[in-house]
């Protein structure tokens, strides 16, 4: 018998304690490695590392950003600001930008109805393999070099699964396919590229592909 796939809304939860995630006691801390832990078990770990494949935590659990992403999702109260440092002022500005992109796509997770919570992925308005490639870019952190490299690769398969889809809702894909993806180079975003910003970048084309996608189903 086949193992059921986890469904998204499992994931609003610590994979430890299995409480809900909230703003005061469990926050959501997404690691490096892709894996989000509430800040409370993380607190009591033994050694700093991932508790599920023992990756190592090069920054202090203090200073991990806590995942407002989820919180949203959750219907828990989100502060306006997180004070995040990097190591400039510019990497600054690109994270923040693409910390509101991952959160603004987030919303798409919610079930048409609206409502806290989300008790059903049938009730979401994005297909199947939507969510579970935006789910994958949600819980990426982008503070460590690692994060950054895995939602970079998260937010590229979020775009290209929103180009397929745009595609389908078409009668002439080929020519939709090539006027999109000449937009996209002629502002520059030459993402695929080993750019030091281009995980940056990339967030902006699943934003606005999967916007796109959404005017288009409507």
């Amino acid at each position: 018998m086949p193992v059921q796939a986890t469904q998204w809304t499992e994931l609003l939860s610590c994979p430890i304690c299995y409480n809900e995630f909230d703003e005061n006691v469990h926050n959501p801390i997404s690691l490096g490695c892709s894996h989000t832990v509430c800040k409370t078990c993380l607190n009591k770990l033994h050694r700093k590392a991932c508790p599920f494949d023992q990756t190592a935590i090069n920054t202090d659990i203090d200073v991990l950003p806590v995942n407002f992403a989820l919180l949203q999702l959750v219907g828990a109260q989100v502060p306006d600001h997180q004070s995040i440092k990097l190591s400039n002022l510019g990497e600054n500005k690109h994270y923040e930008v693409a910390k509101k992109c991952v959160e603004d796509l987030a919303l798409y997770l919610k079930p048409l109805s609206g409502g806290k919570g989300v008790a059903s992925l049938n009730q979401s308005a994005l297909s199947r393999p939507m969510q579970r490639k935006l789910v994958t870019l949600v819980n990426r952190q982008l503070v460590e070099e690692e994060g950054r490299v895995r939602a970079m690769r998260a937010a590229r398969s979020l775009g290209e699964r929103t180009v397929t889809e745009l595609i389908l809702q078409h009668q002439n894909p080929q020519q939709l396919s090539a006027n999109q993806w000449a937009a996209v180079r002629a502002q520059g975003c030459q993402f695929l590229g080993p750019g030091k910003i281009g995980y940056y970048l990339t967030f902006f084309i699943s934003y606005w592909g999967l916007r796109m996608t959404m005017s288009g189903a409507r």
